[in-house]
């Protein structure tokens, strides 16, 4: 199993715009081949670390894919391909790790 963890900041003032186009593309994701979960998350308080700010420009993306090949599929899909463009603009930056359950 596949975890890709996407860590964006969202533009000032784009928050709603984004968190919508998000809500349009999340279904059409979940009804891919392979896809175990797609889920958009935000910062809360923790008691692990109640000093850590909450960054309410924060939004990341858990996503859990079955293999490899069903994310490169994923990428390819045109609800991606016209997502990220939609998107592009509402974002200040995207980081992205993959990661590989062990057990």
């Amino acid at each position: 199993m596949l975890n890709v963890i996407v860590d964006m900041r969202i533009r000032e003032g784009r928050m709603q715009e984004f968190l919508a186009a998000c809500a349009e593309l999340r279904p059409l994701v979940l009804g891919e081949a392979g896809c175990h979960g797609y889920e958009y998350t935000r910062d809360v308080a923790s008691p692990f670390n109640p000093e850590l700010p909450i960054e309410a420009d924060r939004v990341t993306l858990l996503e859990r894919w079955e293999s490899l090949e069903a994310l490169k599929a994923h990428l390819e899909t045109p609800h991606m391909k016209a997502s990220g463009t939609k998107m592009k603009g509402m974002r200040v930056s995207v980081d992205i790790r993959l990661t590989e359950s062990i057990f």
